[in-house]
């Protein structure tokens, strides 16, 4: 047989499995591939058809929610320039939403056919993990306010908790993979939620003022948490009752967290010269992130 024969026929195979699922295609996703619901051996109650396609179509419209992130971003990138420490870091942690879930949905796709049921802890479920917490902790500092030191005098409270936490989410971002290798994907979850938690309350704060302060920068910061809370929520839900439709509200719920934000980037705003950090005794800009400039 000559090599062009070969390599027909070679194409038509391929064809033919992509669009009859052969090689898990698109059409099968929505199969279950590890058995069917008499295997179901949780406690709860299984996905069914309808519920696990609204599961896979909800953990692909993160590439969509983010990917708006990504164009608000982009549409105000001279703002965010003048106005927060880092925009390079907040495109990491914007680019690492998108990774996560793309880990995530290998993992649900592989291991029990998109339910939660059982879980494995093992490298591609420990990637998610990397990069969702990591995400969360690198929001919080690429929005802290532009010419901040890190290391400074607090001058109020919340700047105390300030100086406090932002290296709490450095440790943590480098620290996660040790976390989870040790305590295991369950436990895991359980100790670097309520630092991701933190995280969320920061980025609200950070998000408000550092790009506003207006009414949209304002709800899309208080949306932002509300909604990844809510997700927070419905993992308690499902744990305590093992139903399995739940993943819907969990996944649901981190996804529509982004547009919030994204709305509120789209309106972010320079920033006013009365809000601009002034001397105490001169009146004049002080670009040292509210360290006191003497005037000897």
């Amino acid at each position: 047989v000559s090599p062009s024969i070969k390599i027909e026929n070679l194409k038509m195979d391929l064809n033919d499995r992509i669009l009859h699922g052969g090689f898990g295609g698109i059409s099968s996703l929505v199969e279950v591939n590890n058995g069917n619901e008499d295997d179901y051996t949780g406690d709860g109650v299984p996905l069914n058809e309808t519920t696990r396609a609204i599961v896979i179509v909800l953990h692909y419209a993160t590439f969509a929610a983010v990917g708006f992130s990504l164009y608000a971003f982009l549409k105000k990138i001279d703002v965010f320039r003048r106005r927060i420490w880092s925009p390079f870091v907040l495109l990491i942690a914007l680019t690492w939403l998108e990774i996560g879930p793309a880990f995530e949905i290998g993992n649900h796709y592989y291991e029990n056919n998109w339910q939660l049921y059982e879980s494995n802890s093992d490298l591609v479920n420990a990637s998610f993990s990397f990069f969702n917490f990591g995400a969360q902790n690198l929001l919080a500092l690429s929005l802290r306010k532009k010419g901040t030191p890190f290391f400074r005098f607090g001058t109020g409270l919340f700047d105390w908790i300030s100086i406090i936490l932002d290296p709490i989410f450095m440790i943590f971002t480098v620290a996660q993979p040790f976390v989870y290798t040790y305590l295991g994907r369950e436990t895991s979850v359980t100790f670097l939620s309520p630092v991701g938690a933190i995280a969320g309350i920061c980025t609200l704060f950070r998000v408000w003022k550092n790009l506003g302060p207006n009414m949209a920068t304002l709800l899309g910061g208080i949306l932002f948490f509300a909604l990844a809370i809510c997700g927070v929520i419905a993992l308690t839900v499902y744990r305590s009752t093992g139903y399995e439709w739940v993943h819907i509200f969990i996944g649901g719920s981190f996804v529509s967290s982004v547009i919030p934000l994204s709305i509120a980037f789209l309106n972010a705003q320079e920033e006013s010269p009365g809000d601009e950090p002034r001397d105490i005794e001169t009146g004049e800009l002080d670009h040292s992130g509210g360290i006191k400039v003497t005037t000897e």
